[in-house]
């Protein structure tokens, strides 16, 4: 009798069981959306409850589901799409899933090119030798390849040579003229030295032609007090080359 009981006891609850299990137990009903390609054969994985199933040719697909279960959309084609079921789900029918496509065959990832040159690979050092771009054009001119090097013989007969010389003389000329506009400003040479300010850049070529100039931009350390006591003999031969081909003479007191 008491063993009847206990496995009457366990039928109801085998029961109760099963019908609660059954009334939690829903599916949702679901149709994958793509802007183009097939949506055939795309396994839908519930992760949750380990379940699966795959979309018709039309996208349709219907899965076990609860609130909260985890849905995995997997093809070869498109992106890996996860979602989580919400209440909201459960009651709509069918559930829109958009997918994305994978541009493996025409979409290349992001290239980044980085630069690498001597000093990003640690090899030079204070005392190495840094070329200019003139420069560099310059030497393989002259210099060449191979036993017999034939380029410097060509750019030679030719006036490369020539040119690069002088492209690599305008550079350094360039270069000192920034550094003597960095020294002294243009305010400085407008103001004090009553160089116009149309002729600034001008004047800085002038005075950097000059060798006692070009000694004292070439040094590592530069004393501008010391600059300018080259700079002020310049400025009257520079303005007196203006005053010669304008008609209003300019003031040169120095202030």
């Amino acid at each position: 009798m008491i063993n009847f009981l206990r496995l009457l006891s366990l039928a109801v609850l085998l029961w109760c069981s099963i019908g609660y299990a059954q009334e939690n137990t829903s599916f949702i009903n679901g149709k994958i959306v793509v802007r183009r390609g097939s949506v055939d054969a795309i396994s839908v994985i519930n992760a949750t409850k380990n379940a699966s199933v795959l979309s018709d040719k039309y996208g349709y697909f219907s899965i076990s589901s609860q609130v909260g279960d985890t849905l995995k959309f997997i093809s070869p084609n498109y992106i890996e799409y996860t979602y989580v079921v919400n209440e909201f789900d459960i009651k709509r029918n069918p559930v829109l899933f958009p997918l994305e496509p994978l541009f493996t065959m025409n979409q290349l990832d992001e290239i980044v090119i980085t630069k690498i040159d001597s000093d990003a690979l640690g090899i030079t050092n204070q005392y190495t030798k840094r070329h200019t771009p003139a420069e560099r054009q310059l030497k393989k001119a002259t210099t060449g390849g191979g036993i017999i090097p034939v380029d410097p013989i060509v750019n030679y007969f030719t006036g490369r040579t020539a040119m690069l010389k002088k492209a690599v003389a305008y550079e350094k000329e360039g270069t000192r003229t920034e550094k003597l506009l960095d020294l002294v400003s243009r305010d400085r040479l407008v103001s004090y030295y009553k160089i116009p300010a149309d002729y600034v850049d001008s004047f800085a070529y002038y005075a950097v032609s000059k060798p006692e100039v070009k000694e004292v931009l070439n040094a590592s350390v530069i004393d501008t007090r010391y600059l300018e006591r080259y700079l002020t003999p310049i400025v009257f031969e520079f303005i007196e080359l203006i005053n010669k081909s304008d008609k209003e003479p300019i003031d040169t007191k120095v202030k």
